[in-house]
């Protein structure tokens, strides 16, 4: 996901090489459950690009896998977030390709609609596992009905919520909000002790940080932001009303701390962590974040709105370049990477979400339960569909953003649709 990945990089990294090498006592080749794929072409090393905020996980996995298959070992390379798109596209294009590419899930429109990923239907569908795999995660990276890429290192929205606030507040921190009304009553009532306390916040200012926080709301009131195909924004549907004017309205009542309004991110956990905010939406990252903090009761929860709850799928999914000269290595390791073992130790091990729904449960979720509430949330957890996500969504100058504002902040809300479209028109016609 592209939203804030300076935030990912609050995660304190793991001792995950140590985990990496009690797993790679695995067979050199995948696991039996990694069915029968077709053959590729290219057996030899391998070469993989990832992206810096996720490296953690990665280095763990070609750790576990060089130990076990030293003649056809992975070679990483960690590329800034903000500049992979560009350097991938233009090292297939030249032909210096990577074999695996593990690439934001976000932006992996943007990779299979300039054909730069190796179709790897056959090898999916032989997968007995296929139908366990993140649906958003798999629906994303796939068209005209072939797979081009999977799940591979996954995090989703949630509701994070301060159990001490709740109890004090008279609320019962064993029923969090499950709709947009109780979740702006239950921030009335934290506000309402007091003391510099708010019932929520938010990253206003930060555009990657509300596409993957408050979406999710738009998509729990029964709509989105636009049409199925991503070719046109829907600014004016009931459920963007829903989910914005319920962010309003908590801005407007001062439910939310003076600061939210301008915050880029850079202060986004610190009101939850200081226990002075009840509520705030975030990644499942912030798991890890939170827990070190001893003093810290919290809980989570999916993101409510006015129909049901939802939740943004961010991450990687991993494919095979156009070109690639060791395609076969590339999906034995990826096969490998979801094998039932691997998901449930090295993955799990470093704090991570599985890509699969029957690795969700395992002794590192039963040790920390906050994050299968999260693994259970991948099943509906869902990915907006444009090839143009990063211009329209992550961009601080996109149209996103400033909808967004205009309609929370700002009060004005023709304003806001009319310079929504048409900020939306102009990115995706460019």
């Amino acid at each position: 996901m592209s939203t804030a990945p300076r935030l990912r990089r609050l995660v304190p990294v793991l001792a995950v090489l140590v985990t990496a090498v009690t797993v790679s006592a695995c067979s050199n080749t995948p696991a039996t459950d990694t069915g029968a794929p077709a053959a590729l072409s290219g057996s030899g090393p391998a070469t993989l690009w990832v992206r810096a905020a996720d490296e953690p996980l990665d280095k763990a996995l070609v750790a576990a896998w060089n130990t076990a298959n030293p003649d056809r070992k992975i070679t990483m390379l960690t590329v800034p977030d903000a500049q992979y798109v560009q350097k991938y596209v233009q090292a297939v294009r030249s032909g210096d390709t990577p074999d695996l590419a593990a690439v934001d899930i976000a932006n992996v429109k943007s990779l299979t609609s300039q054909n730069l990923l190796t179709d790897i239907t056959a090898q999916v569908n032989a997968l007995p596992y296929k139908g366990e795999l993140a649906p958003a995660g798999v629906d994303i990276s796939t068209v005209d009905g072939k797979i081009y890429a999977l799940p591979h290192q996954l995090d989703v929205s949630m509701l994070y919520y301060n159990k001490a606030l709740f109890t004090k507040a008279g609320l019962d921190p064993a029923k969090p909000p499950t709709t947009l009304d109780e979740l702006v009553n239950a921030a009335r009532k934290i506000t309402a002790l007091g003391d510099g306390t708010y019932g929520f916040t938010m990253a206003g200012n930060c555009a990657g940080c509300n596409a993957y926080t408050l979406l999710p709301y738009i998509w729990a009131s029964g709509g989105d932001i636009m049409n199925a195909d991503g070719t046109k924004a829907t600014l004016d549907s009931p459920a963007v009303a829903a989910a914005l004017n319920a962010h309003k309205t908590m801005w407007d009542e001062k439910l939310m701390p003076p600061a939210a309004k301008d915050d880029n991110g850079a202060t986004w956990l610190t009101g939850f962590q200081s226990g002075k905010v009840g509520m705030v939406a975030l990644g499942s990252f912030g798991v890890s974040v939170y827990k070190a903090d001893k003093n810290l009761d919290f809980g989570v929860t999916a993101i409510p709105g006015s129909q049901g709850t939802s939740a943004f799928l961010g991450g990687d999914v991993i494919g095979i370049s156009k070109g690639a000269k060791n395609a076969q290595t590339a999906w034995d390791f990826i096969a490998w990477s979801m094998s039932a073992d691997v998901q449930k130790t090295v993955v799990a091990n470093t704090g991570q979400l599985t890509v699969r729904a029957d690795a969700a449960d395992n002794a590192a979720t039963q040790a920390e339960p906050r994050l299968l509430v999260a693994n259970k949330l991948i099943a509906t957890a869902k990915v907006p569909v444009t090839a143009k996500y990063n211009s329209l969504f992550i961009d601080p100058t996109g149209p996103y953003l400033k909808f967004l504002r205009d309609w929370i902040f700002v009060g004005d809300t023709a304003k806001a649709i009319s310079t929504g479209n048409d900020g939306f028109r102009s990115r995706l016609a460019s």
